[in-house]
């Protein structure tokens, strides 16, 4: 009898440690972590939530997760001491869409605003003339298209109505075919000038919807002005596209994580960059940090910083960490964060460790970051 109740008052504080230990432990995140993480040559040990300590395993050129720094939970394949140039730079960014994008309905067909559309009987489509000329080119019957849907490739049929007004035939629906927009180079790699920017991509704002790059173009941006951002409402660096004679380089990715493309390097704007090392998600933590940013679209300036929050999910999200802007320089000129400046990126401890994505839309001066690892793997 004796014996019974010993098993069971210490089975009952076994059950109780573990589901401490669980509440207190992100196993989930943890174990979410799967793509290349970046640290540091010195191979200092990091801590996470305290009961979960990381460490450098030179021989198999992993990351360790290990429970009370004793069992070993996880494992991530790490690139040690990667090094890029750094970014700040705002830059515009423009570029043809995959397909053609549906961004309004006016008929009752079996199309659906969102949808992209990339053939239709058989034909490529890569802008909207493309559309217009294969519909017309044989608008007696149902034209088959396929597209896509939420992810999902579709085939369907849509008959074609003729429009008195143009004399032409249309599927009656309003779409585009390419993107543009103003942002904040975030990063160049030195060895192959391929370059990560914004940390989100860049949307339709009507639909909410990712068009893929087709082909795209960089361009230097001139900052005519800055709209402050107030309580509710964001502000925004008000710029134009300029255009010059000599190559910037090219938009080959719209994605989750940001835009990315290659830059030409000889060009005098990417000369002379401050090399900087990667730390990402391994050396991220709550304390003083910096952004990167031209609020004028000349100079580059740091700008003071406190990360409040630092997330472990290791799937591409824009959102893993919170931070706090405190250099009263930036608030006086901007009132915060503002559209056009997602892609600063964020220095901790002479690291780069991501990139800013958001700003909060009642409170200016705090933002949210995504991990330099989640731009890196794209």
């Amino acid at each position: 009898m004796r014996f019974g109740k010993i098993f069971f008052f210490t089975s009952l504080i076994l059950c109780m440690v573990f589901a401490v230990i669980c509440w207190c432990v992100p196993f989930y995140e943890i174990f979410n972590i799967k793509e290349n993480v970046y640290i540091s040559k010195d191979g200092k040990t990091e801590s996470f939530g305290g009961l979960v300590t990381t460490k450098y395993n030179e021989d198999t050129e992993t990351v360790d997760f290990m429970l009370f720094n004793a069992v070993k939970i996880h494992s991530v394949v790490a690139s040690e001491g990667k090094k890029v140039y750094l970014g700040g730079d705002t830059l515009g960014f423009s570029y043809q869409g995959d397909g053609v994008l549906v961004v309004a309905n006016n008929a009752n067909s079996n199309l659906e605003t969102g949808d992209i559309i990339k053939s239709i009987n058989g034909q490529e489509i890569d802008s909207v003339r493309d559309l217009t000329e294969t519909i017309n080119s044989n608008a007696d019957n149902e034209a088959v298209i396929k597209l896509v849907r939420k992810g999902q490739n579709i085939e369907t049929k849509v008959k074609p109505a003729y429009d008195v007004i143009s004399q032409r035939y249309k599927l009656g629906v309003w779409a585009r075919d390419s993107m543009s927009g103003i942002g904040t180079l975030t990063y160049i790699d030195p060895e192959t000038g391929r370059f990560g920017a914004l940390g989100h991509p860049i949307k339709e704002q009507r639909t909410d919807s990712i068009l893929d790059v087709s082909d795209g173009t960089v361009h230097n941006c001139a900052i005519l002005g800055v709209k402050r951002a107030i309580r509710g409402e964001p502000g925004e660096l008000r710029g134009i596209f300029v255009r010059s004679n000599s190559e910037m380089g090219e938009v080959d990715k719209n994605c989750d994580c940001g835009m990315y493309g290659t830059l030409n390097l000889e060009n005098e704007k990417f000369q002379n960059r401050q090399l900087v090392e990667v730390g990402g998600r391994m050396s991220a933590h709550p304390g003083k940090a910096q952004i990167y940013s031209s609020i004028d679209g000349k100079t580059i300036r740091a700008y003071d910083i406190e990360i409040i929050k630092t997330n472990y999910q290791g799937a591409s999200s824009p959102k893993n960490m919170i931070f706090k802007v405190t250099d009263n320089r930036l608030i006086s000129a901007t009132g915060g964060i503002v559209q056009g400046m997602s892609g600063s990126p964020i220095i901790q401890d002479g690291k780069l460790i991501g990139a800013v994505t958001h700003v909060f839309v009642n409170d200016a001066t705090k933002g949210f970051a995504i991990y330099i690892d989640n731009m890196l793997n794209q």
